[in-house]
């Protein structure tokens, strides 16, 4: 897991080393967003287990993003950045909660088609890191794949901004000891600020 989170930090200061050479300057965004998330455990949707079995919960989706990166790229509006991120599903009652958490490493891009318009993908990888305070045992992972795809408008001047867009998240995890495959993915509505230099 080192190795592999070693090889994408440095592929990441790698692509930004080599856009650097063209790019304006330094591009940074941090945010966060609510919103709808699912968690299947072998195909085992858990949302609507509990409510197939008569339990109302209370449920809610959130994500956490941080992007550094370089661009844009000569004259073209397309910044390459490295992503640290996550997605969380929580699922509670007045008897407890279960915390589905997925996480990316990983390297992306991100392209301005107009001057208000950001869209961005990201892939890498990923892991989890489930919690409960329930009599149960929640395997976390060693490793697996993520990625995610957004769009937002981008209103600022100068080389200070807010992002308010959507963004769709999946991750795909092999939980450790069990060897279940835990399949989580969200979306939601997210806020964030963003440093970049203008084309």
């Amino acid at each position: 897991m080192k190795k592999r989170i070693g090889l994408i930090v440095g592929l990441v200061f790698l692509m930004g080393a080599v856009g650097g050479v063209s790019a304006q300057g330094f591009y940074f965004d941090i945010g966060l967003g609510a919103g709808f998330a699912w968690t299947k455990i072998d195909g085992l949707d858990f949302s609507q287990m509990f409510k197939d079995a008569g339990l109302e919960l209370d449920e809610i989706g959130a994500d956490v993003s941080l992007k550094a990166g370089y661009g844009p790229l000569g004259g073209i509006p397309l910044y390459i950045a490295g992503e640290l991120g996550g997605v969380g599903h929580r699922l509670s009652d007045s008897s407890g909660y279960l915390q589905f958490n997925s996480y990316i490493l990983g390297a992306g891009v991100i392209y301005y088609p107009l001057p208000l318009l950001q869209l961005a993908a990201d892939i890498g990888f990923s892991w989890t890191g489930n919690t409960t305070d329930m009599p149960m045992l929640l395997n976390n992972s060693t490793s697996g794949f993520a990625a995610d795809l957004s769009a937002a408008v981008d209103l600022g001047n100068d080389k200070h901004g807010c992002l308010i867009g959507a963004k769709y998240f999946i991750a795909v995890n092999k939980l450790e000891n069990s060897g279940a495959e835990q399949k989580q993915s969200g979306l939601s509505i997210f806020v964030k600020y963003a440093f970049r230099h203008r084309r």
